[in-house]
């Protein structure tokens, strides 16, 4: 067998609700070659699907199974490669390692990017070789099932959800295009969640137009501004909705109601008020009055 010698050491993220044979195999290969291993594991500030678990959970899953014999560090993530491998010699050097250091990590993920002062090895098996996430029918324990999910938004960060509303006028802007759902006695503006493949605020704008009022031509899509939606979904919640509103004009189309609008009306502007308006878009109604005032003082 070959002598231990020197330091390794394992970087990764590991977000993993359980060590697998394969993971304790690859260890187990580093743990034969050293003397002293440490892993440092990757964090992110902002969670995310790929960072679900934070440092101390994947801390304790390590310690539950290796205890003293391997120590766990952090290592966070930076926006540049060779800062990043500068913080981590630095980190590195602070635990004073014994002889020789070598780096082990996958290729794509560490080894490709590190530009330090050690030597790496490339350590990382075949994806299909791992388990798959667990499935519901595959739990044991459903009480920690549940603590882990009420844990895991406990200590997420408070999320703002970005949304767009578009206010639609013809007629010289006499007349709004409004919407209506099922279950509802008043009306809205026409829009929704922005999503993730939306290159802009308005590209959003005139996606969400389209999938509720269908195919219309509109000219100059104008940016009116932003206010905080009291989404009654949210309600009692520290999450909340920030919508973005603009105003453009009808050209041309026949609006019919889609997705989840039950109703498109054009309604005449004189004849609404904030009565007019579901609670959560009052606030915009009143971003509109201004705006309306400004257009026609700026025509006299």
């Amino acid at each position: 067998m070959e002598d231990k010698r020197g330091t390794g050491i394992l970087i990764g993220r590991f977000q993993i609700f359980e060590l697998s044979e394969i993971h304790e195999r690859l260890i187990a290969s580093v743990l034969e070659r050293h003397e002293r291993v440490v892993v440092f594991l990757g964090s992110n500030p902002a969670p995310s699907i790929h960072n679900p678990i934070d440092v101390e959970l994947r801390a304790l899953m390590f310690n539950d199974r290796y205890g003293d014999g391997i120590q766990v560090e952090e290592m966070p993530d930076l926006p540049d490669d060779r800062i990043w491998s500068q913080e981590f010699d630095r980190r590195i050097l602070e635990l004073r390692p014994e002889g020789e250091v070598t780096l082990y990590g996958t290729e794509e993920n560490f080894v490709q990017r590190y530009t330090g002062r050690y030597p790496t090895v490339v350590l990382e098996a075949k994806e299909e070789d791992f388990p798959e996430n667990p499935q519901m029918e595959a739990l044991e324990n459903m009480r920690d099932f549940r603590a882990g999910i009420l844990y895991a938004h406990l200590r997420r960060f408070p999320t703002v959800y970005p949304t767009v509303d578009v206010a639609v006028f013809r007629d010289d802007g006499r007349e709004l295009l409004l919407a209506r759902k099922e279950n509802e006695t008043r009306y809205r503006l026409p829009g929704g969640f922005t999503d993730p493949s939306d290159e802009s605020y308005e590209d959003a704008a005139l996606r969400e137009l389209g999938e509720e009022c269908g195919e219309l031509t509109i000219e100059d899509l104008t940016y009116i501004g932003s206010c905080r939606i009291a989404d009654w979904r949210y309600r009692n919640s520290w999450d909340t909705v920030m919508t973005h509103l603009y105003a453009c004009i009808f050209s041309e189309g026949d609006p019919q109601p889609s997705d989840d609008i039950a109703e498109l009306r054009w309604i005449e502007v004189k004849k609404l008020n904030e009565e007019s308006f579901i609670p959560e878009h009052q606030p915009l109604w009143g971003m509109l009055k201004e705006f309306l005032e400004e257009e026609n003082s700026s025509q006299i």
